[in-house]
């Protein structure tokens, strides 16, 4: 039997991937929303067949602003289901079923890499990224709320519902710079295609804080490095759609930025030595790792 090179290992595992957030769509998505459909039954909620039935932006402003969410409800149980695995398995939402990044990652795929902008390259996401959750929490205790502004799910669901279009002369601009930003700018035009994940989507900035903190205890998922494997090749940092891993300058080890982690793990399929790898245990950084950029572990 033919043994597969690392290549198209990754590209397997990519469509895999994209397989997952076909499932993400079926689930949280109109028409099927299934999981609101099925946590509805359950709370004796009747949802209204959105994606604003399981959004995890709502709850999460109400929640951090001071608002009350009543745990027994779909909301409720959607932001507890979110924070539960962010913090055991990493932005698992992000990673495995969220269409909206996926969509804007695959149409990335088709664009030659010397159109696409490395954002990374001129701008460290994370202040940008938390910083964009910070206002958005900030936002209700000043002027209104940001809740359903800039929303990439809300515009994914109507492009793929036909809704887009019948309804184009009512979009606000507000929803045509969403899109424009998420799916052109952020989107194709953007190394790995999930600008906008990186800098302007606050569920998966809420996941990744919960995600650093899972990490300091033993038991919970993540990445991790096998350093005496690692030869700083380069390979993961052309594969991780999030820009998290980068090459050492001074050709030690790959670097690792947990903070915008999805932990798709599409670089643990990619790394021609085995070195990168997702699981328990200790999470293999050679130094403590700092609130902006940190040495790769390897997923176990």
């Amino acid at each position: 039997m033919k043994k597969i090179t690392y290549k198209q290992k990754a590209h397997r595992y990519f469509w895999q991937r994209m397989q997952w957030y076909v499932f993400g769509f079926i689930l949280f998505y109109a028409p099927f929303t299934l999981f609101a459909r099925g946590i509805g039954k359950l709370v004796g909620q009747t949802p209204d067949i959105t994606i604003h039935d399981t959004c995890f932006r709502i709850p999460i402003q109400n929640v951090l602003s001071g608002k009350w969410v009543e745990l027994f409800s779909i909301w409720g149980i959607s932001l507890t289901l979110m924070v539960i695995s962010a913090l055991l398995f990493g932005p698992f939402f992000c990673g495995k079923l969220c269409p909206t990044g996926g969509f804007s990652e695959l149409l990335a795929r088709y664009i030659p890499r010397r159109l696409q902008i490395d954002w990374s390259r001129f701008i460290n996401p994370v202040p940008v990224r938390y910083g964009f959750l910070a206002g958005f929490v900030i936002t209700p205790f000043i002027s209104g709320n940001l809740e359903c502004a800039y929303c990439s799910f809300t515009f994914l669901e109507k492009l793929m519902n036909a809704g887009f279009w019948s309804e184009m002369a009512m979009l606000s601009s507000c929803a045509i710079l969403t899109g424009f930003l998420w799916l052109v700018i952020f989107g194709i035009f953007t190394k790995g295609g999930r600008g906008y994940c990186n800098f302007m989507c606050p569920v998966g900035a809420a996941q990744s804080f919960l995600h650093s903190v899972g990490r300091m205890v033993k038991w919970t998922g993540k990445l991790k490095l096998a350093e005496s494997r690692c030869t700083n090749c380069g390979t993961c940092v052309d594969e991780c759609p999030m820009g998290a891993l980068e090459k050492s300058p001074d050709g030690g080890h790959v670097q690792y930025n947990i903070h915008h982690c999805i932990t798709c793990t599409q670089c643990v399929h990619a790394c021609p030595h085995e070195a990168l790898s997702y699981g328990t245990g200790e999470h293999g950084f050679s130094s403590s790792p700092s609130a902006t950029s940190v040495p790769a572990q390897t997923p176990a």
